[in-house]
């Protein structure tokens, strides 16, 4: 189109939905610049497209969409991911030393690519955890005894949340039992690991 053949009522609609030409679009500025009141009949445009989703017929989903888009993502199908799931028996747990002395671990899961490892902790009456640095937030749920973060002491029944960044040694005076979630790249000083 050559700016003498162009008008303005056939190419605000083009405009409002994005299909012209630089040069075009730019032809289109300079006619708002230039007329003013061509602002409004734009305007009436841009109502007039937003409300065209509204009046097409509703498409139903084909079948199988999922399962392509999923194989296109070279991801396992949807169905295979709902239907997988695995759980651990209270008599099935396999406590081992951990790096704190006086506390041991039973790990339900261990995350590589979330760098997330989830599990229960015991510690002994009077086990002091060192000073650490949570890489990402930490999720802690209390199942016995007790657990003082700072100047707060958490008991059964009680949840504990760090974020990202935090640092913090808690300490247990009668021992303790806690569901945790947390990174597998936290920060520790001075651990002697166990062996």
């Amino acid at each position: 189109m050559t700016s003498e053949h162009e008008c303005f009522c056939e190419l605000a609609p083009l405009y409002v939905l994005d299909l012209l030409s630089d040069t075009e679009r730019q032809w289109v500025v300079q006619k708002l610049i230039e007329c003013p009141e061509l602002a409004e009949e734009l305007i009436q445009y841009e109502t007039a497209a937003t409300t065209i989703p509204y009046a097409a017929p509703s498409v139903p989903m084909a079948a199988n969409l999922k399962n392509k888009l999923f194989e296109r993502l070279e991801l396992a199908p949807l169905d295979s991911q709902i239907n997988s799931f695995f759980g651990f028996r209270s008599n099935e747990l396999q406590w081992k030393p951990h790096r704190v002395p006086g506390a041991t671990v039973a790990i339900f899961r261990r995350d590589e690519i979330k760098r997330e490892v989830v599990g229960l902790l015991r510690a002994e009456a009077g086990v002091c955890y060192p000073i650490h640095r949570h890489a990402t937030g930490e999720d802690i749920y209390m199942l016995k005894g007790d657990l003082i973060v700072g100047d707060e002491t958490y008991r059964a029944g009680d949840y504990i949340h760090s974020e990202s960044g935090s640092i913090h040694a808690p300490h247990t005076i009668g021992g303790c039992m806690f569901f945790f979630r947390t990174s597998i790249d936290d920060e520790y000083e001075d651990l002697v690991e166990a062996s």
